[in-house]
């Protein structure tokens, strides 16, 4: 008898997948695979030390409480279960759960929960007991074999924390920054990260200008140098930012030999390509930010193809190619027949012989309401009309934000204005007292020497 690699592969597959299953069947579902999940996905949120929405997850008994909009677990009916059916959100979406810009529980991971909760919720049940089907079970192998890790706790305050040489480097840096009319400030009160904008100069902002950010490079955070005169030359100065999350690069020179330059920054969460020279060939360079959400590539060299490429290696990302006209097709007013002929125009129907007009009844004392006419149908809308939509609200909410940001501006340029003209009021002050004790010491200088020669 023959048996050809495909079958016996197939074969050997379906045995590994049995094997592991019935290795997995004794372990409990809860202890072992559902906490583990909650605890690197969501207790950062809902744990011992914080309680957003006033619920925890960190032990069955705190999940099964709820919180303040009531039970997050309803066993047995996975639609009513806020916990998993905040994760099915869109990830935009205000309620989503973990938020945009943490780390999002995996498909199979979602599917363990689900399966969890379908299930009764049970805290010690086995995993064999519940009887999951093949799609499931390959879920819970997969998670039982990429178990998510729980990040190392730091405490908040040791991670504020700066030295009095590093408090005084970047008070020194900020000053050097807004010498040149640029602004670099603290992204929050009582934290060391840092936003850079050139949005005031940046007709005459360049490569050089930088250079200023080196000495603060680990603390900066944002970065945006829209419209500036930036090339690629002037991104090998970014390349040192390793906790940059945002960075701005719209309507600027940068081409894919830049691009280079952004592959170690592997927080990056968001960049703005509008308007560049990038292609598809350069983006691919971004292939191993495994944390970008959003990149921006409107009016650029990218095509739909490379994007959806670049979106198929980084998960979750949001490649924006810009909004298109749909091809609209012409409405068919008949339904067409394969293969019939068309058919033929109809004749048109002889005039009837007018009648005699009858006589006018006589007019009722109550008018005869109205029959009611049927509503409209409403007309279908265009999906892409609802996509260009959501991206119009996208690009008011970044230009909301931009006046936002440009208003904190002003407020600081206002504010360091006052503390410039009230040092420099103190500094005419003194000037004006030092200048009259200089008069009287030499006016007294003048009278001793005078004592000095009539003296002699």
């Amino acid at each position: 008898m023959r048996f050809s690699i495909p079958a016996l592969l197939a074969a050997f597959s379906a045995v590994s997948l049995s094997s592991a299953t019935a290795d997995n069947n004794s372990k409990k579902l809860y202890p072992e695979l559902v906490q583990p999940i909650l605890t690197a996905k969501c207790a950062g949120c809902h744990g011992d030390e914080k309680q957003k929405g006033k619920l925890r997850v960190d032990t069955l008994e705190m999940v099964m409480k709820g919180g303040s909009e009531g039970e997050s677990v309803i066993p047995g009916k996975v639609a009513d279960s806020s916990l998993i059916q905040r994760v099915y959100l869109p990830l935009d979406d205000d309620e989503h759960m973990p938020p945009e810009g943490k780390d999002q529980l995996t498909a199979q991971e979602t599917a363990v929960l689900a399966f969890w909760i379908q299930s009764g919720a049970s805290g010690d049940a086995t995993i064999g007991s519940l009887k999951p089907d093949e799609k499931t079970n390959a879920a819970i192998a997969h998670v039982i074999g990429n178990l998510p890790k729980v990040e190392e706790k730091v405490a908040e305050a040791d991670k504020m924390k700066l030295t009095p040489e590093q408090e005084k480097t970047i008070a020194e840096t900020i000053g050097n920054v807004e010498k040149s009319g640029a602004s670099l400030m603290a992204i929050a009160q009582d934290t060391p990260e840092l936003r850079f904008s050139a949005l005031n100069v940046a007709k005459e902002f360049s490569d050089d200008g930088l250079a200023a950010l080196k000495p603060v490079s680990a603390q900066v955070k944002w970065v945006d140098l829209a419209r500036t005169q930036v090339t690629d030359k002037g991104l090998a100065h970014l390349a040192g930012m390793k906790g940059l999350t945002r960075l701005h690069l719209e309507n600027t020179k940068v081409t894919d030999a830049g691009l280079e330059h952004l592959k170690g920054l592997t927080n990056l969460e968001y960049l703005n390509l509008y308007g560049t020279q990038v292609t598809d060939a350069g983006i691919m360079k971004l292939a191993g930010l495994k944390n970008l959400k959003k990149i921006f590539l409107w009016q650029s060299k990218v095509t739909d193809a490379g994007a959806t490429k670049l979106a198929a290696a980084i998960p979750g990302l949001d490649a924006n190619t810009g909004w298109k006209a749909s091809k609209v097709e012409p409405v068919a007013l008949a339904a067409n027949t394969k293969g019939a002929a068309p058919a033929a125009p109809a004749k048109p129907a002889p005039k009837p012989e007018p009648k005699p007009a009858p006589k006018p009844a006589p007019k009722p004392t109550t008018p005869a309401p109205k029959p009611g006419a049927k509503p409209a149908p409403k007309p279908a809308i265009d999906p892409m009309f609802d996509k260009a939509l959501a991206e119009l609200k996208g690009a008011a909410d970044a230009s909301a934000k931009r006046a936002t940001d440009a208003k904190a501006q002003l407020d600081a340029a206002i504010k360091a204005v006052a503390e410039a003209t009230k040092k420099a009021e103190a500094l005419k002050t003194n000037h004006e007292k030092a200048s009259k004790v200089a008069a009287e010491t030499k006016a007294a200088l003048d009278q001793l020497q005078k004592a000095i020669e009539a003296a002699k």
